[in-house]
């Protein structure tokens, strides 16, 4: 379990670099938005692999199989909502399509992780 935190504590880190790297380079260009978002993606990315990571080693029945899951969908659903307006920023149509699908499925994530709340709630 160390071992797990340990690589935690190095993703995020990255991504704090990624995250401060990117800073940086925006306050240094005229496409603030662009390159601060493309950051955002590839926190949100590693974010992601991360969570696959864990979900492949967890423990069935455990905390981390619990809540992995979870965590890896909604940075899933994070990436689609912003993945449009890293590779097309002109293209509104597309890029409110993917906002739209984020919601939407953000909120097919939540009401999964409602229900399944309730029924542990039940069988405890």
């Amino acid at each position: 379990m160390k071992r797990v935190l340990g690589w935690a504590v190095v993703v995020a880190a990255l991504g704090l670099a990624v995250g401060i790297w990117s800073g940086i380079q925006a306050r240094q260009s005229a496409s603030v938005s662009a390159k601060i978002e493309a950051g955002l993606a590839i926190a949100i990315g590693c974010n992601l692999l991360l969570g696959f990571w864990l979900w492949y080693r967890a423990r069935p029945g455990s905390g981390d199989a619990m809540v992995v899951p979870v965590i890896s969908l909604l940075s899933a659903s994070m990436l689609v909502g912003i993945l449009p307006r890293v590779f097309w920023p002109a293209d509104e149509g597309i890029r409110v399509a993917g906002s739209i699908a984020s919601v939407i499925a953000t909120t097919a994530v939540v009401i999964i992780q409602l229900r399944r709340h309730r029924q542990l709630r039940r069988g405890l």
